[in-house]
């Protein structure tokens, strides 16, 4: 009776082992079955960093209105107007803070009309589709990000973000460096007239429907 139960035993880690062990099933050959059928954008080599920059700003330009790109390949960094407002404002005032958005730098946020700085919200979009999980992404796609999280969801970037004084990592003079650049910026672009036309042969106005951001944050 111990004999039969030994050779029981015996077949019975042997078909255990022959399960665990088969062809197709460990995880090396998981790991190649999930590859081969992601879609095959998926699978595609990562683009070399200059091309990605290229494509980052391609998007950028194409999602972003006319003044915004202009800002940005001038003067690199983007300042927009929020959608918060006090709740005691009145109707017209300002939105409650305005925004400098740079490339891997955290977002300072300015007074609407005084233009001070009061806080920086530190947020990073690292770029998970490569390789390096923790990289950066791309100057015109981190951009890109913080345009589209202010402009959908002001409140949930400001809650997640880590706060930090003004100045903290964006030196007050280059602050205030930028901002001189930007008012002298905006004072040499041409004015743009009713119904959009401009001060200047031949420039385009913003596309319709769209607002500027020179006019929302600096010509006010």
């Amino acid at each position: 009776m111990t004999g039969l139960w030994v050779v029981l035993l015996t077949a019975t880690l042997g078909a255990l082992a022959v399960v665990i062990t088969r062809p197709g099933r460990t995880p090396r050959s998981r790991r190649r079955e999930g590859a081969a059928s992601a879609p095959a954008w998926l699978r595609e080599p990562p683009l070399p960093p200059e091309d990605a920059e290229r494509r980052a700003l391609d998007l950028l330009r194409s999602v972003v209105n006319e003044d915004e790109w202009e800002m940005f390949r001038d003067l690199g960094f983007i300042c927009v107007a929020g959608r918060r407002r006090r709740r005691d404002a009145a109707p017209g005032d300002p939105a409650r803070y305005r925004y400098l958005v740079y490339p891997h730098l955290p977002v300072v946020a300015l007074l609407p009309r005084s233009l001070a700085p009061v806080r920086e919200y530190c947020v990073q979009f690292p770029d998970r589709t490569g390789p390096g999980a923790t990289r950066l992404l791309p100057a015109g796609d981190d951009v890109l990000a913080k345009w589209m999280t202010l402009r959908a969801d002001e409140d949930r970037l400001l809650a997640y973000a880590n706060v930090g004084g003004a100045g903290c990592q964006v030196p007050l003079r280059r602050i205030e460096r930028d901002l001189r650049r930007l008012e002298r910026w905006s004072a040499a672009r041409p004015q743009k007239g009713a119904g959009g036309a401009s001060g200047g042969a031949g420039a385009p106005g913003p596309p319709a429907g769209r607002s500027s951001a020179v006019s929302s944050s600096i010509r006010r």
